[in-house]
């Protein structure tokens, strides 16, 4: 993580999923090379066994990079925008 954060980076979408009985897993895009601009970000993520921490930490770590806010989307949207 980058200790320097730069305010106003717009919102961070992430997706908050139930992988098996009591394991959560929240997925978003992980932070790309400012320098390689052509170059997608590659998918990150964060397990833990509470919903709730799982997208506090997701929020903090977003807020700590700048990001305004995050944009919790249902998986399933995720799944059919993939098509």
């Amino acid at each position: 993580m980058r200790n320097d954060p730069v305010h106003g980076r717009g919102v961070l979408k992430a997706t908050l999923r139930e992988v098996e009985p009591g394991l959560f897993k929240a997925d978003y895009p992980g932070e790309s090379n400012p320098e390689q601009a052509d170059v997608e970000a590659l998918p990150d993520s964060h397990l833990g066994d509470d919903a709730a921490g799982v997208k506090s930490w997701v929020e903090e770590m977003a807020a700590g990079l700048g990001y305004d806010r995050v944009e919790w989307v249902p998986p399933e949207a995720t799944a059919s925008e993939r098509r």
